[in-house]
């Protein structure tokens, strides 16, 4: 198979992956003591993963074989639940962020997008089932 690109991307997947890469950005975990409220984004740690998975899933939006699109998609998903979900395990009592929340919708998206493209393609790659024959004319019984 030929690895080919399109101008036009596959807009579920590129829009999944521009909101994974923003809110990888915003707060993944917080704290409050003393009614002092401190946040740190998914840049460190598991959250890279995301991050890079997000640029990755924009760059998969615009490849122009649908097969090799929607595969590389669902992957790319895994590969973001994979970081958001590590890096939510290791919170250590902190609360979750908005940000975290939002990137593991993202992600869930990313792979729905690629799951559904899958099946569409699968779907119209099967053959029509052959028209059914009509019976047998029945003979009229013999007296």
């Amino acid at each position: 198979m030929d690895l080919k690109f399109s101008s036009k991307p596959y807009y579920p997947t590129l829009i999944s992956s521009i909101i994974l890469f923003i809110f990888v950005f915003l707060p993944w975990k917080t704290a409050t003591a003393l009614g002092v409220t401190i946040s740190t984004n998914g840049t460190g740690d598991w959250g890279i993963l995301t991050l890079i998975m997000s640029i990755i899933g924009a760059g998969f939006s615009f490849v122009a074989v649908p097969r090799i699109r929607s595969l590389g998609t669902v992957i790319v998903g895994l590969l973001a639940i994979i970081g958001v979900a590590v890096y939510w395990s290791r919170l250590q009592g902190l609360g979750a962020g908005y940000g975290i929340i939002i990137a593991l919708i993202a992600s869930l998206a990313l792979i729905a997008a690629g799951y559904l493209e899958y099946r569409k393609l699968i779907q119209a790659e099967k053959p029509e089932p052959p028209p059914k024959s009509a019976p047998p004319p029945t003979q009229p019984p013999q007296t």
